[in-house]
Formats: structure tokens, C-alpha cells, sequence
């Protein structure tokens, strides 16, 4: 009998805990949904490359990446030389865009009425000196190619 007892007391204790043993079903676009809603779409693992960035150590990655632009728009803007009536000290925000087919892309951004007044075709050069930057690699999240937005600031300073 009291074997009987303790094979009952077995049995029951099997049935009560046999829940916690059921291995739940997940659907692949939960998973994924999941895995894309821990991901911080502010960070990118690895920012765009220019073929001149690519030895660089991961740190510098992206201080290389907005060097190149900034000295490239410069070079380019420098051969046509500019005067003014007055002296112009100001910062310009030029939102680039960075595909995740690796192309640049300037977005619509304003001018001050000030330097637009002195500098007419400003804008027109950043575009042609964006549109003329060497190829580039997007950047990378998770090894995936993605699109990212910079915010690249221009200081004009011209006495």
C-alpha cells in the first residue's frame, strides 16, 4: 500500500507540473518583430565608408566618413572664389541622406536670407559638390545595408 500511495502522490505531481514542460510555439514574425524593436534605429554599428576610410581603426570610422565630406565640399567651394559686401560668420546644417544603395543624397534644407543675399548660388555649389563625392559605402546595422541621415554643419566664415 504504500507504494501504491507513493506512485498516486507521483502521478499527481506530474500532472501539476507537466504545464511548465510545454514548450512554447513562437512565430518567425514575432521573432523578428521582436528582434527589430530592441534594435536602436538612432545607432548604426558601422557608419558609411569612403574607400579612404576603410584601414581606419572602428573608432574613426565615423569621424573619417564627415572629414571626407567636409574636406571635399571645401576643395570644392574654394575654386570659385566668392566676395561679399559684409562679413558673413555662419553655421549651415546640409542634411545628407545615405542610402542604403550607397548613393548621397542632399535633402531640402534653407539658407539665412543673409547669406543667400551675398552668396545667391551657395546652394547650388553644395548640391554640385555633393553630387560629385567619390563613392560610398552605407552604412551597416547587423550586416544589413541601411539608409542614415547626417547632419553635416558647413561654417561659413568670409571677411
Amino acid at each position: 500500500m504504500r507504494n501504491r500511495n507513493w506512485h498516486i502522490i507521483l502521478l499527481v505531481f506530474t500532472l501539476f507540473s507537466c504545464k511548465n514542460f510545454v514548450l512554447k510555439k513562437e512565430n518567425k514574425e514575432d521573432i523578428v518583430k521582436e528582434g527589430m524593436d530592441k534594435l536602436n534605429r538612432n545607432e548604426v554599428e558601422q557608419p558609411p565608408l569612403f574607400s579612404v576610410c576603410k584601414g581606419k581603426v572602428e573608432d574613426e570610422l565615423d569621424s573619417c566618413f564627415q572629414n571626407t565630406i567636409t574636406k571635399h565640399i571645401h576643395d570644392y567651394l574654394i575654386k570659385y572664389p566668392i566676395t561679399v559686401k559684409r562679413t558673413i560668420n555662419d553655421t549651415i546644417w546640409v542634411p545628407l541622406l545615405i542610402t542604403k544603395d550607397g548613393k548621397i543624397i542632399l535633402e531640402d534644407f534653407t539658407l539665412p536670407d543673409t547669406t543667400i543675399a551675398q552668396i545667391p548660388d551657395l546652394k547650388n555649389r553644395l548640391e554640385q559638390s555633393i553630387d560629385s563625392l567619390p563613392e560610398v559605402e552605407p552604412a551597416h546595422t547587423r550586416s544589413t545595408p541601411v539608409t542614415t541621415r547626417y547632419k553635416l554643419p558647413i561654417v561659413i566664415h568670409i571677411d
